[in-house]
Formats: C-alpha cells, sequence, structure tokens
C-alpha cells in the first residue's frame, strides 16, 4: 500500500503522488464545506486513578464474574488473540511475542523480521487473526516500525507457534510521533474479511483533519491493503477527527462499528463509526501548537460533526479496548464492555435501541487489576484481558459471569 501521510518521520513523501489530486479535491470540498457552514507523560497514559464513576454509574460486585489467570509475568501486552486450537497469543510493546499453548506451556514465538520502536506509547500494539486462519494461519500486526512509521503486517504463523514468518506489508506510511506519543493502533477484521484500523493523531495538531495524513482516523483496507468500501476516495480513511482510537469492535449480526477513543483531560468518547464522517477533534487554533483546550467533537468548527455515544466527561477514564458481551452474559448481554487503564476497571454500557447513546453503566474489576489495555472474546464468551501495569507484573486474564 502506498504511503498517503506527509508528515510521517523519514518517510519518502513523493510516495503520495498518485493520491495527491483526488486528496487534493476532498480536502477542498469539506473544507469548503465546514466553512460554508462556520467557517511518556501522556495523559492518556497517566498512572493516577482519580477517575470516579459518573453518578448514573453503578458498581457490580466481585460475585457477579470469575476471574482466573491465563498468562502472567508479561511487560505491557497490547493485545491478544486465541486461535481455534485454544493457543493464547500475545504481544508485548517491546516486540516479545509469547504463546500460552492449549496444554498450558508458555513459550515465545519467533518473527524474523519484526523490526519495532519500541519507545514511550508505541512499540508492538494491535494483532489480530484473519477470519480464514484455521487455513491461512496469517495474522495481523499493527507497530511502531524502525523504518520511522506504524505499519499493518500480515504474517503466516507456524502450526505450533513456534515462529511467525512476514508475508506482507499491507498498510505502511502511518505516522508516528519520535517519542510514540499518540501511537495507538488497533486492528480489527470485518465479517467479510476487509481491516479496520485505528490510529492516533501523534499530538500532532493538524493530523487528524489532513486527509493526506493516514493519523488520527478509521481506516478500512481490503486484505492486500488496498482501499475498502466506503473510504474517501482514492485513499483508504474510513473517518477522519479522531484523537487516539485504541479499541474497534462490531455488534455481532450488525454492521454497527464501535470505536473507543481518549480525550484529553475531558471527554473520552465511544463513537458509532460512519463512513466519511467527521468526528470533530481539531487540536490546531492556527498557533502551530497542540491545543487539547478545544473540544473532543467541535461541533461549532464543524457542524456535521459526528456526536460521539458516550463521553466520560471530567476526568477521563482513558479508555482502551472495547467488546460486546454475548449471550452468557445474562443481565449484562449486549452491552459494551470498555477496558480502562488510567481508571483501573472494566466498564459495561448499555447502548440505547438505535445504538446511538447509552443508559446504564456497570463497573467492574475496579482497582483488582490495575490498568486494563485490550479485552478479546473466546468461543464460550469469556473475555481476555490484558493488564497494562509494566515491570514484568502484567498478565492475560480470563474474565467470565458467574
Amino acid at each position: 500500500m502506498a504511503v498517503l501521510a506527509g508528515t510521517v518521520e523519514g518517510v519518502n513523501r513523493s510516495r503520495i503522488a498518485r493520491y495527491s489530486p483526488v486528496v487534493a479535491a476532498v480536502v477542498a470540498a469539506l473544507t469548503m464545506s465546514a466553512c460554508g457552514a462556520d467557517a511518556t507523560d501522556d495523559r492518556d497514559e497517566s498512572s493516577r486513578t482519580d477517575a470516579a464513576p459518573t453518578p448514573s454509574s453503578s458498581s457490580a460486585g466481585d460475585d457477579s464474574i470469575r476471574v482466573r489467570d491465563e498468562m502472567t509475568g508479561l511487560d505491557h501486552p497490547w493485545d491478544v488473540v486465541l486461535d481455534p486450537g485454544g493457543a493464547i497469543v500475545t504481544g508485548e510493546r517491546s516486540g516479545r511475542i509469547m504463546v500460552r499453548q492449549n496444554d498450558g506451556r508458555v513459550g515465545e514465538v519467533r518473527a524474523d523480521g519484526l523490526d519495532v520502536r519500541a519507545r514511550g506509547e508505541g512499540g508492538l500494539m494491535g494483532m489480530a487473526l484473519a477470519n480464514d486462519f484455521a487455513t491461512s494461519r496469517s495474522v495481523y500486526t499493527c507497530y511502531a516500525s524502525t523504518a520511522g512509521d506504524v505499519r499493518l503486517v500480515r504474517w503466516t504463523a507456524a502450526p505450533d507457534w513456534s515462529s511467525m514468518t512476514r508475508a506482507q506489508d499491507v498498510l505502511t506510511g502511518i505516522p508516528l510521533n519520535a517519542s510514540g506519543r499518540h501511537s495507538g493502533c488497533r486492528v480489527l477484521p470485518a465479517p467479510d474479511g476487509t481491516l479496520f484500523v485505528a490510529t492516533g493523531d501523534t499530538a500532532s495538531p493538524t493530523a487528524s483533519q489532513d486527509l493526506r495524513s493516514l493519523g488520527g482516523k478509521v481506516l478500512h483496507v481490503n486484505a492486500d491493503g488496498s482501499p475498502a468500501a466506503g473510504t474517501l476516495p482514492g485513499t483508504p480513511i474510513h473517518s477522519f477527527g479522531h484523537r487516539n482510537p485504541q479499541g474497534l469492535a462490531f455488534v455481532p449480526g450488525t454492521d454497527r462499528l464501535y470505536t473507543s477513543e481518549h480525550g484529553p483531560t475531558v471527554d473520552d468518547e465511544v463513537n458509532l463509526e460512519q463512513p466519511r464522517a467527521n468526528y470533530g477533534w481539531d487540536p490546531d487554533t492556527g498557533s502551530g501548537s497542540y491545543d487539547e483546550s478545544v473540544p473532543m467533537t467541535d461541533t461549532r468548527k464543524f457542524p456535521t460533526a459526528v456526536p460521539s455515544v458516550w463521553s466520560s466527561g471530567d476526568p477521563t477514564l482513558a479508555v482502551a479496548d472495547i467488546e460486546v458481551l454475548g449471550p452468557v452474559w445474562g443481565k449484562y448481554r449486549g452491552m459494551l464492555a470498555v477496558a480502562a487503564l488510567k481508571a483501573q476497571r472494566l466498564m459495561l454500557l448499555r447502548l440505547s435501541p438505535d445504538g446511538r447513546s447509552t443508559t446504564e453503566r456497570v463497573d467492574l474489576l475496579q482497582g483488582t487489576e490495575g490498568r486494563l489495555r485490550s479485552i478479546t472474546t473466546a468461543p464460550d464468551g469469556s473475555l481476555l484481558v490484558t493488564t497494562d501495569n509494566g515491570d514484568g507484573a502484567d498478565k492475560v486474564l480470563r474474565v467470565s459471569a458467574a
């Protein structure tokens, strides 16, 4: 996939040439529309725990869930997958990939050519199995590369998970901040085999609204990296105006795709993804600085910006990954499960019938496991959850309904 980003450190900007005319036209059209209407101590990653439930929330006791350790001794695992044979695989920010076999044996997965640049928030991040993994053994990883960008790569896993062989650079040129800030990258295969990729804005004042950049976006590509349906013409951009989205989840049996996104000091968000839509984050106030006092969804500047389904208000919780709970969760069935870093909890949100707002919130695991990063649903409906506490104290947890 050719690079579109014009702000990527160390990436050849001339590679955007074949996209430039159509991208420029789209930028101009959207700008005219908006004007015509109304012309590593990062706060996302802070270890502060001062976030509290909103007045409408409730807390569930430990008797509502069961928690057990599946893997221990990890250091900042970002994502976790479960293969059809029961093997659990997780990648640490440093680039180390670990597997727990179905019989309980734990070992390292060798991935030759995994050129991870682990700095600040950046490193090995999103991981997903292809829909046809049982036959193709295809695995996707999203990571900060020593080439100076964030990239999505497809690998072929050995039958015993002893190694992964690099097969294809699916998407390159996602911008990377030199410090690693706002480098979140989550990948989610859609039911049709296409891929959705959520990217951070690199703390750049212009990236989220710049359609020449792949930062601060939700991207949609085919398995070969070409733009998929619903994207802006000639680009893989499905939506823009995002700050640092780190969660993607479909409601099973529907085409509803939800994202979760870090706010600055206020307003973490859960959003309902819409094609070619602007979600209203624009920290560029003309001074050249990254102004985080602006609204997360600036409807004055962008009247057609899509409002959030849920917002944390003040303070933020530092929301990361999301999943939708299945039938085995009983009274919690259909709720969005949201992993929180700063707030150290698993937050459940009940969606309204139209899916555009929430009606209930329940908090689980409050402070019992520390910072929570990713969530993956197992075939039995339980959740595999990674912690993000560092110093080799992290785990993959299995959380299930009691």
